[in-house]
């Protein structure tokens, strides 16, 4: 399911312009970047948590970050507006993908049975955690083709 949802969020966003990544349909929407940046911070969370992956500069931790910043509570969002174009969030999500693949493709026993506490908040196990991680991505990538069909959706 990952692996699909995966595929379908590339096919998602195949060859927008920084402008349409960056579009809201209303004042405080989430853009496509910013959705995007929070698909990767949630692969990036699990593989820190049981894993043991760590950020190794400034950007990594703010892709981190994204998957609780702006969207789970009121802090503003992570990224700064020079990191939120196409090559940027590519580096995101590859380096999510990187870090995530290995943990959702071959978890051990121990990492599927740790306790773990999800982003929003709740006591789960790391199965449950990868559960939620692979559906994760696929609910933003129908949000992203939707915004795509907007009638003020930039054409370029």
């Amino acid at each position: 399911m990952w692996r699909f949802t995966r595929l379908r969020l590339a096919q998602a966003i195949e060859g927008l312009t920084d402008a349409q990544l960056n579009w809201r349909m209303f004042t405080k929407a989430h853009s496509i970047v910013e959705y995007l940046y929070h698909v990767a911070g949630g692969e990036l969370y699990w593989a820190h948590h049981l894993g043991g992956w760590q950020p190794a500069d400034a950007f990594e931790a703010g892709v981190l970050a994204c998957i609780t910043d702006s969207f789970l509570n009121e802090k503003p969002f992570p990224m700064p507006d020079a990191a939120c174009n196409a090559e940027s969030v590519a580096r995101a999500l590859e380096l999510a993908y990187v870090q995530f693949a290995p943990l959702i493709e071959s978890p051990t026993a121990e990492q599927l049975n740790k306790p773990a506490r999800s982003p929003i908040g709740d006591a789960i196990t790391g199965r449950e955690g990868l559960i939620r991680a692979a559906q994760h991505g696929a609910y933003h990538t129908g949000q992203i083709w939707l915004m795509r069909m907007h009638p003020e959706f930039p054409n370029s």
